[in-house]
């Protein structure tokens, strides 16, 4: 069965990434389903959506960098969601290939610094370990914790359960770009382009910190989903990372002409970035094809959505 005849299920709609899956999924005249689910950690939420589906897209996840309770609210929620579509797929026998979002920070730890001569990739896994995560005061390095551990169950489901689908698992870096989803203010984007929105409108003289280098463009990281469910060969993980290294000094400069009447932070010869692991897409690249959006193209896009909802009056 090709995949673009069946019936496709994608979770998280309502978010950044997850918003960006139908455009290029509907290019490829697969069928797309949304459905708003009330508890993904509820087995019951979800047995009643999966008829006729042929494959899923699981991007939906809890995020929260302020949990209140690291288990309650982050860890368990994020691996019994992922199991829970995997559970209610295996019992549906039209199912035939799950997509997962993971994270790049499940294969390194993003706040990591680098180790002579290594290179990471879909072979390598975040070493953190459950009760670190649960005891931890970063809220960062929780919700990556909680990536990590619903991944690796998702595989672990899959070894021990041997369903009849496949599993992918997309992990993406750190996503910037346009959004599609509605957002009632600015201060409801979310952490990635939050950031960057912030650093818009701080209307200072000098270029903020530099501390994720490894990015990729939300419609890149949309369209790994879409190719992974397409690609009969597709298999296993695929880190989806721009090879073009982030750094706010590169990020600015490359939109200064697009926006010339714009303030932006003045340039800095002596702008000094961190080092951090280095890392390898080339699965992604030669699996999909990947030509990555440039950061120029990637920022000032974003950046344009920006000034034309102030122009709208989007309140802060």
């Amino acid at each position: 069965m090709a995949q673009h005849e069946s019936l496709v299920l994608v979770t998280g709609v309502s978010g950044y990434l997850g918003g960006q899956i139908p455009k290029p999924a509907l290019k490829l005249t697969c069928r797309v389903e949304l459905e708003i689910v009330e508890d993904i950690a509820s087995r019951r939420s979800l047995d009643s959506i999966f008829t006729g589906v042929g494959a899923v897209i699981h991007v939906a996840s809890p995020f929260c960098l302020t949990p209140k309770d690291n288990e309650k609210d982050l860890l368990r929620p994020a691996r019994e969601g992922t199991l829970n579509i995997l559970k209610a797929s295996a019992c549906t026998s039209s199912v035939r290939k799950v997509i997962i979002t993971s994270t790049m920070a499940a294969i390194s730890h993003i706040g990591s610094g680098p180790i002579p001569g290594k290179v990471y990739t879909e072979s390598d896994w975040n070493p953190v370990k459950w009760d670190d995560a649960v005891n931890s005061t970063d809220g960062h390095y929780v919700y990556c914790a909680s990536k990590t551990f619903a991944e690796q169950a998702a595989w672990d489901f899959m070894e021990t359960r041997k369903p009849a689908f496949e599993l992918v698992s997309i992990n993406p870096a750190w996503l910037i770009g346009p959004f599609l989803h509605h957002v009632e203010r600015f201060s409801a984007l979310n952490e990635s382009i939050g950031e960057c929105y912030h650093n818009l409108v701080r209307k200072q003289d000098t270029l903020p910190p530099t501390i994720v280098q490894y990015w990729v463009d939300v419609r890149d990281a949309a369209k790994a989903h879409v190719l992974a469910l397409e690609t009969p060969a597709a298999n296993r993980r695929y880190l989806v990372v721009n090879r073009d290294k982030f750094d706010w000094r590169k990020a600015f400069n490359g939109i200064r002409d697009r926006f010339p009447e714009k303030r932006f932070p003045k340039d800095d010869d002596e702008y000094i970035v961190a080092s951090r692991p280095e890392v390898d897409p080339l699965k992604a690249e030669r699996q999909f094809g990947f030509g990555w959006i440039p950061l120029a193209k990637s920022f000032g896009d974003m950046y344009a959505q920006f000034y034309e909802l102030q122009e709208r009056g989007l309140p802060e």
